[in-house]
């Protein structure tokens, strides 16, 4: 990537946004495509009460701290202005192109490798080549994931995706059952509950919820992003000495922690109560193994209370098939509904990439892979930011950037394809020995978000120990790694090693 001049970036949300800003610091040349008429991706327009699920210290840029007076867990338009004052303070809004829709990108040579962008504006088709593209739209495409059933056709009420549901008017005066059981699910029991006549949510399996407070007290930052925590965790595909000893030899410590944090949770928001058919809330898969999947969202304290004040009732089952005013269950139920909200997600897909770099990337069920999360090695200078997941995915995305700069600025030795290649394939048989199937397991890391970044900062020279003072060793083991803590990894002040 030495010889980078002119880099192309679809998409204008949280990855797109550090990856500009980033790239630009550093005398590259940037254009940030967006089909949207306004930048913030995800965070552009949202469904009714859309916001962010983790506290403000935890999701904001390493280098631009969110404002003093936003509140914790702001709303998704507080949060989308936050990214209009970053954009503008960091002084590249002219980089970017809204309204702009990129149809195709292809690459048109090896050697040097350069790639051709074709997009759609309101002035018609052209073309625009780049020495660097990067993909930033995150995991989500706008093509809502929503199932279909048997006799869906002869449904007489309505059924909509989350997206859909942009005012709490739309669940008015309805008898509605909410499908999916992740954040955007529960946030919508709450406005359905708030204007509906009655209110139905239909889940195959529940989660863990992830406590703001362990036992109201204790922020679960502390418990998510420690270096202990993540040594609890299933072991990592390139583990530390000492973590090695720990799943060797002290594994009844490791399971009476999880056992013990399980039974915290059980207790703070009475899983144990029944609901329809005389289940319950407790789900069947163990904490450290179900936070890893994209059902994880930080429990928000309005909901539980609805559930136990059966505000909303709850079936744990699986749709069989629709009727003319209501869906049939599959453990033999029916509901009476007349709106069917899919709180189901979105479908993750890249239609504008030519057929042949979709061949290269693979068809895998549960997603391609990609060495660091980032790059194909027979794909030259085409990155992906944004296409990971973990537990605040704001700083992840922004030591991803950093980590592509220095890749450009030659500072990261990479290996040979084939080395690449091997990686790769160690990644995928890594998580399908114990991360549970879905379409997008290829970008999980979640809780190993810490083993990621080490690698990344150690790829480029960077100290990975970035606690500092009198406590240090101790604030390594305990305490939790935020996003201020790679402060100066992000604006590249920092001594290389060497």
């Amino acid at each position: 990537m030495k010889d980078v001049k002119r880099v192309g970036i679809i998409g204008t949300g949280v990855a797109g946004l550090v990856t500009a800003k980033t790239l630009i610091a550093q005398g590259v040349e940037c254009v940030v495509f967006d089909k949207s008429d306004r930048l913030g991706g995800v965070w552009a327009y949202g469904y009714s009460n859309f916001g962010v699920q983790v506290p403000k210290e935890l999701y904001e840029f390493p280098d631009w701290p969110m404002p003093a007076e936003a509140a914790d867990f702001c709303s998704g338009e507080v949060f989308r202005q936050y990214l209009e004052d970053y954009v503008d303070h960091f002084l590249f809004r002219s980089s970017i192109r809204l309204n702009t829709d990129v149809v195709k990108v292809e690459q048109t040579s090896a050697n040097p490798p350069n790639w051709r962008v074709t997009i759609n504006t309101d002035a018609g088709t052209e073309q625009e080549d780049f020495d660097l593209i990067v993909v930033a739209t995150g995991l989500y495409s706008n093509i809502p994931s929503i199932p279909t059933f048997p006799d869906q056709e002869s449904f007489q009420g309505k059924i909509l995706h989350s997206s859909d549901v942009t005012s709490r008017d739309v669940l008015a005066n309805k008898n509605v059952v909410v499908v999916g059981y992740g954040k955007s699910a529960m946030d919508l029991v709450q406005e359905a509950v708030a204007v509906a006549n009655n209110v139905h949510m239909l889940f195959r399996k529940p989660h863990w919820p992830v406590p703001r407070k362990l036992a109201g007290l204790l922020p679960t930052k502390f418990g998510a992003l420690s270096r202990t925590t993540k040594a609890m965790m299933p072991l990592y595909m390139r583990p530390t000495a000492t973590e090695q000893w720990l799943h060797r030899f002290a594994k009844p410590l490791k399971s009476f922690f999880w056992k013990s944090l399980e039974l915290l949770i059980r207790y703070q928001y009475k899983l144990g109560k029944k609901i329809a058919n005389g289940k319950d809330l407790i789900p069947s898969t163990s904490f450290e193994v179900d936070t890893c999947g994209e059902g994880t969202s930080m429990a928000d304290p309005g909901f539980y209370p609805l559930v136990h004040e059966e505000h909303v009732s709850m079936h744990r089952t699986e749709i069989s098939h629709f009727t003319p005013h209501g869906i049939a269950l599959k453990d033999g139920s029916e509901l009476s509904v007349n709106c069917v909200v899919f709180a189901t997600g979105w479908k993750s897909e890249y239609p504008y990439l030519s057929p042949e770099v979709r061949k290269v990337l693979g068809n895998d069920d549960d997603g391609f892979y990609l060495y660091r999360h980032i790059l194909h090695p027979q794909l030259p200078n085409l990155a992906f930011i944004g296409r990971v997941n973990a537990f605040s995915n704001i700083f992840t995305y922004s030591i991803q950037a950093r980590w592509l700069a220095e890749c450009v600025a030659g500072h990261v030795s990479l290996p040979t394809a084939d080395e690449m290649l091997n990686e790769i394939e160690a990644m995928k048989k890594w998580k399908r020995s114990w991360m549970h199937f879905s379409s997008m397991r290829s970008s999980r890391i979640f809780l190993h978000a810490q083993h990621y970044h080490d690698e990344l900062l150690t790829d480029f020279g960077a100290n990975p120990f970035r606690k500092t003072g009198l406590f240090a060793p101790l604030k390594e083991l305990f305490a939790p790694y935020m996003p201020a803590d790679y402060s100066d990894i992000v604006v590249g002040k920092y001594k290389r090693a060497g």
